[in-house]
């Protein structure tokens, strides 16, 4: 994982690049080149959802609170919640005692992670996945869709596994016990449902995936990472 200063220096390039130039900016995220971003100054990129949780607080999204953290206006720490800026691999650490990470949340929405991402190539999970893995995935701009198996009917799964498994930068699963029927977390925000065919989870979709304004690696890709689920 790359320090902060240097994330941020890779994701301020791409930004201007693209608004310069109307292309893809050639970003080095730690997973290598994949697929462009969205748009930072398109409609999705700007536009708000209602009924989103948003975990930046006054910051608003990822790149307003990375940039107040290398301004040195605020630490990590300092943060409602820690977690949108911190992005070590915990695996890799020499302090890592071999236990996956728990989250503030369940299903969590950013963090340390593990060094494996779960593939998010549109990908849909008959089981449940590692935290780790997927949170990973969320921080090349992917969005999870998790869903409460004893909240939802499987002809609701099978609608929610077509919706994603048409979009890349995207995952779903199980996720027994997260109490409500359907979430959706990307990088940093979340939005929940008790309502398998809620509209908004297509908005939502079309909203924050590979959204710059949350994505901590831009051109990171999707493919080539875990697809084994946690049982």
């Amino acid at each position: 994982m790359r320090p902060l200063r240097n994330r941020w220096t890779a994701l301020a390039a791409a930004l201007a690049l693209t608004a310069l130039a109307g292309c893809t900016a050639e970003g080095g995220g730690s997973a290598g080149d994949g697929d462009s971003a969205a748009d930072p100054n398109s409609a999705a990129a700007q536009r708000s959802m209602e009924g989103v949780e948003s975990f930046y607080g006054e910051y608003g999204d990822y790149v307003a609170v990375t940039t107040a953290i290398q301004d040195g206006k605020v630490t990590a720490e300092e943060l409602d919640h820690p977690f949108v800026a911190q992005q070590e691999h915990l695996d890799a650490l020499n302090s890592w005692d071999g236990q996956n990470p728990v989250y503030e949340l369940r299903p969590p929405a950013g963090g340390n992670h593990l060094s494996a991402w779960q593939t998010c190539t549109g990908s849909v999970y008959e089981g449940p996945i590692v935290d780790g893995n997927a949170v990973h995935s969320m921080e090349h701009g992917a969005v999870w869709l998790t869903y409460d198996p004893a909240l939802v009917e499987q002809a609701d799964i099978d609608a929610l596994a077509l919706l994603i498994g048409a979009r890349d930068y995207s995952l779903m699963s199980p996720y027994p016990g997260q109490g409500v029927a359907v979430s959706l977390q990307s990088w940093g925000n979340r939005y929940q449902t008790e309502d398998p065919s809620d509209p908004k989870i297509g908005e939502y979709l079309d909203t924050y995936v590979l959204n710059e304004r949350f994505n901590p690696e831009p051109n990171a890709i999707c493919a080539g990472g875990v697809t084994t689920t946690a049982s």
